[in-house]
């Protein structure tokens, strides 16, 4: 029988806060190196500035308004802030961050800063979990050097991921303190932690929802019936978690039906390229295995996203293969959350199952060293054996239950089982399943592994100084995804480049947004170093309004479309990246054949669209579209170029005034006997943006439709001398209304009244529960 004495050694005596305040010293002293090399290399073309500047327009909104912002007009022709919601938590982060260190340095003190807290909540919940200050050290230690978590945040800089996965071990700490003590201030305590992970990144909050829920559900069971949490307080901590997470969220469900999502993109194409295909990933460090692999094999975050780190994996299969998972009551808390880990792994398929995944794989796989299809068939047996150890040996009929459960795991594609659930059908990378969820997952187990492996050999120093000699290889092995900080990933010249184009802008008289051109992300500073809005962006595209999407894809397909698209939109000038390398050179050659140059430098051209529309114009001509299908787009640009407004309206009467045509089948015809001829030409009509959600246009010379060229929405509503009148759909994409001369027309953005109470009710709600949980706190204390 092995002898588990070691296992009293890893409950130090001491207070915990000054275990914790030695744990927090720790981190911050590498973290403060690893944020200082990663400062001084400047900006990246990557998401993290692209995160500060959302985060910075919603709270200027804030700054803007009376009540809560829902509308933002500097991004994507304008844009819902419903959606910013999701995020909120994140933004909050890093504006804490923005505004003693700046954009650039702010946002990255802000990730490491979520690194830091992710590690500190590691050990808490490992800590409190199981009872083990060493599981507890490691496990803080390996979150600071897993590579997903590494990856997510200095590689591709995903800071809502970073701030979400570092709440998880949190959250499940809190679980853990709610189904062990059942008392009112552990309700709310884990209630909270769920209301943060909805608000820090709302994806990741519903990609860590099985895991939640089978970890609740298996600590539930496992506790005496006695001391079970009362359902009263189950029901009440499902209430707590809706209103601080779910309450505040609830408009974007709403706004998700206005935008154009995914149907400008291969979405099913997406979902199988962001996805897992064989679990070579777990041990191709840097690559090396899948070099020569098809570009489909690992796309965005690369193999770090699944890499284990071969310390780590030689010990899960030295701890299985000797079964002391079974054998302890930490390495059964290690079995449970590496079959969690496991589990997220089998749904990150997304629309294949394992074995589809695989022949994926071998198809991608031409280009690879011969060795690399016969280590992924390896690991296909591999994982069986994994599920095989998993199952406890004292189970009944154990060989048919690992039999059913490895056919299942292999022939059934989970992601497409709970796509059924609502919500989840809209996930376009699958593989966010293990590389998020599953990697804090995968940290636990290995922390839990480590100890139940550690433990019985020999004296209490040897087992430390194990600990810190597989530490330090573990360091070394997986250091090499840390390596982006040492590494000028845009050079500053492009920098400084950028920024006199912005110093352009902002100086320019020519009034007007601007287009812009890169498939990079720095450029969404432009509101905020010009003044100017930007009609379009890489970075949050699907979030686009429909009409506006539709109208701006179409227009793409011919130059003179493209021109009237831009005037129309409001575009004075188009921004165009140079040295992207995603932005090919006939594009630039294009754009330079269409307008005038009007400011270059060795990295950036601003191109100056003649005749921009401004925020809106007067339109005289019209032709009339029932409806608004995609198909009428040509039509509603084609009529722009000779200058007639595309209206929607119930019915195309001869009667209206202005009407040369009405559009049939995305065609323009006559009405009745008319000739559609050239229109009169459109007339600017100055705007005055008094809020993000309020414009104010001067009066008119002439009797026409007025058209407010933000995107379409149907919030926004028109006052005519102060009394609302009703806005029709004008050009597919913006909103006109009918106006005569002289009349003053004001267009504001009213959100269904329930929106504001939304928020309110959260931010209530918030205070509330925060108050009770501080003064519950005070109370244990004394």
């Amino acid at each position: 029988m092995t002898d588990y004495s070691g296992l009293q050694d890893n409950r130090a005596s001491g207070p915990l806060w000054l275990r914790i305040l030695l744990l927090l010293a720790c981190v911050a002293g590498m973290l403060a190196v690893f944020c200082w090399i990663w400062i001084s290399q400047g900006v990246s073309d990557q998401e993290l500035l692209a995160n500060m500047a959302k985060a910075e327009d919603f709270f200027r909104g804030v700054g803007s308004m009376e009540g809560w912002p829902w509308w933002s007009p500097h991004f994507l022709q304008g844009t819902s802030l419903a959606f910013a919601w999701g995020t909120l938590l994140s933004s909050v982060l890093l504006m804490v961050f923005w505004v003693p260190f700046g954009a650039v340095a702010g946002g990255k003190v802000a990730v490491v800063a979520a690194l830091g807290f992710g590690a500190v909540g590691m050990y808490c919940f490992v800590r409190r979990w199981s009872g083990s200050d060493r599981a507890a050290w490691v496990g803080g230690f390996l979150y600071l050097i897993w590579p997903a978590v590494v990856t997510r945040a200095v590689e591709v800089e995903h800071a809502v991921v970073s701030v979400s996965m570092a709440i998880l071990p949190w959250l499940v700490w809190a679980i853990v303190g709610f189904v062990r003590r059942g008392t009112l201030n552990a309700v709310l305590v884990a209630g909270v932690w769920t209301g943060a992970l909805c608000l820090a990144y709302s994806k990741t909050a519903l990609m860590a929802l099985p895991v939640l829920v089978v970890f609740g559900a298996v600590e539930w069971s496992r506790q005496e019936r006695t001391e079970r949490p009362s359902v009263a307080l189950l029901f009440l901590l499902a209430v707590v978690a809706a209103l601080l997470g779910v309450v505040p969220n609830l408009p974007a469900l709403r706004e998700a039906g206005f935008v154009a999502m995914f149907e400008f993109g291969p979405f099913e194409g997406w979902q199988r390229a962001f996805s897992a295909k064989s679990a070579l990933v777990w041990f191709d460090r840097d690559g090396v295995l899948g070099e020569g692999m098809g570009s489909g094999f690992a796309p965005s975050t690369g193999n770090a996203g699944g890499y284990l780190g071969l310390v780590c994996g030689a010990l899960f299969v030295v701890a299985l293969w000797r079964g002391r998972l079974h054998e302890s009551e930490v390495g059964r808390q290690a079995r449970l959350m590496l079959s969690l880990a496991l589990g997220m792994f089998w749904l990150s398929f997304g629309p294949r199952n394992v074995i589809g995944g695989h022949f994926e794989f071998l198809r991608l796989s031409g280009g690879a060293a011969d060795f690399t299809p016969a280590i992924a068939w390896f690991l296909i047996g591999a994982q069986v054996w994994i599920i095989a150890k998993l199952i406890p040996p004292e189970w009944r009929s154990r060989k048919w239950v690992v039999g059913l459960v490895s056919m299942v795991y292999l022939l059934v594609p989970g992601f497409l089982l709970i796509e059924w659930v609502p919500l989840f059908g809209n996930i376009r990378a699958p593989f966010d399943f293990a590389q998020v969820t599953g990697a804090v997952c995968l940290i636990a187990a290995a922390a839990l592994s480590w100890d139940a492996l550690i433990a019985g050999v020999g004296t209490r120093w040897v087992r430390w100084g194990l600990l810190w000699g597989l530490g330090g290889l573990a360091l070394l092995d997986n250091g090499v995804y840390a390596r982006t900080i040492f590494e000028e990933r845009l050079p500053r010249k492009v920098w400084k480049d950028f920024g006199e184009a912005q110093d352009f802008l902002k100086t320019s008289e020519v009034r007007g947004r601007v287009y812009p051109v890169s498939g990079r992300y720095f450029y969404l500073m432009t509101p905020w170093m010009s003044g100017r809005s930007l009609s379009a962006e890489a970075f949050n595209s699907y979030l686009q309004q429909r009409g506006v999407a539709t109208l701006q894809a179409t227009a793409y397909l011919d130059d003179k479309n493209f021109s009237t698209y831009l005037r129309i939109s409001g575009a004075a000038f188009v921004l165009v990246d140079k040295t992207d390398p995603d932005i090919p050179q006939k594009i630039q050659d294009r754009l330079g054949k269409l307008f005038p140059v009007a400011f270059e430098n060795d990295h950036f051209a601003v191109f100056e669209v003649p005749e921009s529309l401004g925020a809106g114009f007067l339109a005289r001509d019209l032709v009339l579209a029932r409806g608004a299908s995609p198909v009428n787009a040509l039509a509603a640009l084609g009529g722009a170029t000779h200058n007639l407004a595309m209206i929607e309206v119930e019915e195309t009467r001869s009667d209206q005034v202005g009407a040369m045509g009405r559009v049939v089948e995305g065609k323009i015809v006559p009405i009745d006997s008319r000739t559609v001829d050239e229109g009169r030409p459109f007339l600017p009509v100055a705007g005055d943006l008094r809020s993000y959600q309020s414009v104010d246009f001067e009066p008119v010379d002439d009797d026409g439709w007025l058209v407010f060229n933000e995107a379409w929405h149907p919030d926004w509503h028109a006052y005519v001398d102060g009394e609302r009148r009703p806005l029709r759909r004008a050009m597919l994409a913006f909103s006109g209304v009918d106006v005569r001369s002289g009349e003053m027309v004001k267009f504001r953005f009213e959100p269904p009244w329930w929106y504001d109470s939304c928020a309110w009710a959260g931010v209530a709600g918030w205070a509330g529960v925060l108050a009770v949980v501080a003064v519950g706190s005070w109370r244990r204390r004394e």
